[in-house]
């Protein structure tokens, strides 16, 4: 008997979101899987390994477009089952591991050439995408784990986080803008510093299409609805990084409601979960949170386009 997996079985299988399971189906026609009698989408082992298969592309820099013709021209080939690991391989996870420990043995010698040797292999493990979700985001949870246990000098820390700054910075002005994508704005809520994940979320972004206007950290209440209007943007979206950042990141967040009705306004980060207000809450991993987003916001243009806007 044929064994079918629900869309949310598919989505954790392949490494993805239900919304970006959707948008290929009916954007790009990787899969049609099957219905239910209650009309709920059911896929088979061979609709799984094709998406396993394109999320594999897309991670490694390949437009989702492409990616699904090269599959179902047969010019890639896929495996007949789904994968069982939807993101690393075990060998790219010993090199992640000790990269990172080499990371935070040179952030505590505090030897910013040994940093930047660490963050040169580290940042070569896969797409921009997949290196920051894998491994990058990962080594500076336990960079902040070393500095609390005290192996890591404050001094260390604060200099390593500053090499992987300018790192993505030079990775978010080499993706470039394109004007004719969406506009989105992207930043920190007052008092909040730690910036790494929202950079790289820009990064992502503009590395999709999207024309991004990064604020970075510690943006004040009036400057969102400010930068908004500058931009002209289509959405905003506030990181919220800590607990302590979700007071500021609310009143952010409705001072943008107030004041620029129509705005598709998002939060993102470890903390970023919405009080029911009305806010779109991205997934936590940097290349989920951005596909979601350029889902959404191509979704609402066309909407804009059929409705005659």
């Amino acid at each position: 008997m044929q064994t079918l997996f629900t869309i949310q079985q598919a989505a954790r299988s392949v490494g993805v979101t239900q919304a970006t399971l959707r948008t290929w189906e009916r954007r790009y026609g990787i899969v049609s899987p099957q219905r239910t009698g209650s009309g709920y989408r059911s896929y088979d082992r061979a609709s799984l390994a094709r998406l396993t298969a394109m999320r594999q592309l897309v991670d490694e820099g390949w437009s989702p477009q492409y990616a699904a013709a090269a599959i179902l021209d047969g010019q890639v080939p896929v495996d007949d089952g789904p994968a069982t690991t939807p993101h690393d391989a075990p060998a790219d996870d010993r090199v992640a591991a000790a990269h990172t420990e080499q990371f935070l043995a040179a952030a505590a010698r505090m030897d910013g050439h040994g940093i930047e040797r660490s963050l040169d292999v580290g940042m070569s493990l896969g797409s921009f995408e997949h290196a920051v979700d894998s491994w990058l985001m990962p080594t500076l949870v336990a960079l902040g784990e070393g500095w609390a246990r005290g192996d890591v000098d404050v001094a260390g820390e604060h200099m390593a986080s500053h090499h992987v700054l300018r790192r993505l910075s030079a990775a978010f002005e080499a993706a470039g803008s394109r004007s004719r994508g969406p506009k989105v704005v992207v930043g920190l809520p007052a008092g909040s510093r730690h910036e790494l994940g929202a950079l790289a979320f820009a990064t992502a972004l503009r590395r999709l299409g999207l024309d991004v206007l990064y604020l970075g950290a510690a943006v004040p209440e009036a400057s969102w609805p400010a930068a908004v209007r500058a931009h002209r943007a289509d959405a905003a979206v506030v990181g919220v990084v800590t607990e302590s950042d979700r007071t500021a990141a609310h009143v952010a967040t409705r001072s943008l409601m107030a004041s620029q009705p129509g705005l598709l306004i998002a939060r993102g980060g470890a903390c970023r979960t919405s009080p029911g207000d009305g806010v779109h809450e991205l997934p936590e991993r940097i290349a989920d949170a951005a596909r979601e987003l350029d889902e959404l916001l191509h979704a609402a243009r066309k909407t804009a386009v059929d409705d005659g806007f």
